[in-house]
C-alpha cells in the first residue's frame, strides 16, 4: 500500500488567491521559556490545499458541516490536461473515462510545480463553463485540481464555481503530487476541518495505492 501526500505545506508567502489576506503563521511560545511552544495561525478558509463549500459562491446554500464526512472520501477518476496558451481546460479532457455517479474528478495539468512562482496564480489554468456542467451532469460529488481556481483568476462572476455549487459539488483547490499517482482509479480522501457554518476548510488531502492495483477493497 502507498499513500501519497496531496497537499501543500501552509507557510508565510505561499500562493494565495489575489486580494485575499495574507496567511499568518508564527510561534508564540518557545520550550526554552515556558516550557511548550505555540504557533498562532490566521488564514482565511480559501487559502493552500482546501475545500469549498456550495455558501462560498451561493446564498443560501449549504455550508461546509451539512456535508456527510463521506462526501469528501471515496473513489477519484485522474483526468489529465495539457495546460496550452490559452490556459483554458475543456470537456474533451473527460474522452475515454468511465465516472460513474457519486465519483471525484481529480483534474491533473502538474501545474503545482509552480506553486512557489508567481506564475501559479498570474498564468493559473482554469475550467471552461462547458466542463463544469459536463460535471455536474454525470453527478460527480467533488473536484478536484492542483492549480489554484476552477475559474479565470480574473473573473468577477466565477462562472464555474456557481455550476458546480448549484449543484452541491464540492471543490478541492491546490492539490499537490498527483503526477505520483500511477492508476487511473484511486481511493482518495480530503476531509476538511470542520468549522460550523464554514464556506469552506482546510483539509489534508491524500490518496492510496493498494498493492494489488485496485482503488479500494
Amino acid at each position: 500500500m502507498r499513500i501519497i501526500d496531496l497537499s501543500q505545506p501552509y507557510k508565510m508567502g505561499m500562493a494565495q488567491f489575489p486580494g485575499t489576506p495574507d496567511l499568518d503563521v508564527k510561534q508564540i511560545a518557545k520550550i526554552e521559556d515556558g516550557g511548550f511552544r505555540i504557533t498562532d495561525f490566521h488564514a482565511i478558509v480559501h487559502v493552500g490545499t482546501h475545500c469549498d463549500a456550495p455558501a462560498h459562491c451561493v446564498p443560501g446554500a449549504p455550508t461546509m458541516e451539512a456535508f456527510p464526512i463521506d462526501t469528501f472520501i471515496g473513489e477519484a477518476v485522474i483526468v489529465d490536461a495539457c495546460v496550452d496558451e490559452s490556459r483554458e481546460i475543456g470537456v474533451e479532457v473527460l474522452k475515454g473515462h468511465d465516472i460513474k455517479e457519486g465519483d471525484i474528478v481529480l483534474i491533473r495539468t502538474g501545474y503545482c510545480k509552480y506553486w512557489e512562482d508567481p506564475a501559479y496564480v498570474e498564468d493559473a489554468p482554469y475550467l471552461t463553463e462547458e466542463l463544469a456542467r459536463k460535471l455536474a451532469e454525470l453527478k460527480v460529488k467533488a473536484v478536484g485540481m492542483d492549480f489554484l481556481s476552477p475559474d479565470r483568476v480574473d473573473s468577477t462572476t466565477s462562472p464555474v464555481h456557481h455550476i458546480l455549487m448549484e449543484n452541491n459539488i464540492i471543490i478541492i483547490e491546490n492539490l499537490a503530487n498527483l503526477k505520483e499517482i500511477d492508476v487511473p482509479r484511486v481511493f482518495f480522501a480530503a476531509p476538511p476541518i470542520l468549522i460550523d457554518k464554514a464556506d469552506g476548510g482546510f483539509t489534508r488531502a491524500f490518496a492510496i495505492i493498494f498493492d494489488d492495483n485496485c482503488c479500494c477493497r
